[in-house]
């Protein structure tokens, strides 16, 4: 499995598996428009094709043979109130494809943010998981990350309670 950064000839794919990942973990969790309105502002092609040419974005995918495994996205920006002052980054997303579920790709994405994030000279990683969502937070939980807080987490007009999660990276 290599780990590598996406790029613009990478968009079709990420926006597929990002989708396809997404309402395969939360499809019916809200009403179908509030579900759709997320995907299209979120993976839709002409969104992560803006995104991927950002400099405080990034896309790394594990890629077997051809096939885009998984994904995970980092990005700079907005703290929740409990991190602000910080040095970190978030990993807004990380998907693995139903194909490659539990065969080690999150941890592998997860461990070339945490590598990257270093190189950077930044202090840790944050994320926002579903409160509902036991296999996200066991598996963060797993990697090493503590739940610091809950936070609204609005997908369209439903909303729901998220945890943010960190993880110190600093040596």
């Amino acid at each position: 499995m290599d780990i590598r950064r996406g790029t613009t000839s990478d968009v079709s794919e990420l926006s597929a598996l990002s989708s396809q990942v997404f309402l395969s973990a939360y499809g019916g969790t809200a009403p179908e428009q509030d579900i759709a309105s997320h995907v299209e502002s979120y993976f839709s092609e002409a969104v992560v094709g803006t995104e991927i040419l950002r400099d405080d974005v990034s896309y790394l995918m594990a890629v077997d043979g051809q096939c885009c495994a998984g994904m995970l996205k980092i990005r700079e920006g907005t703290l929740p109130d409990v991190l602000r002052g910080q040095s970190v980054v978030e990993v807004q997303q990380l998907y693995v494809s139903l194909d490659f579920q539990r065969h080690g790709i999150g941890g592998l994405l997860l461990d070339a943010a945490v590598a990257e994030t270093r190189e950077r000279g930044i202090s840790g990683i944050w994320l926002s998981v579903w409160a509902d969502a036991d296999w996200a937070m066991n598996f963060y939980m797993r990697y090493g990350f503590t739940s610091l807080a809950e936070i609204p987490f609005m997908m369209a007009d439903t909303e729901f309670v998220d945890h943010v999660m960190w993880l110190p990276v600093s040596d």
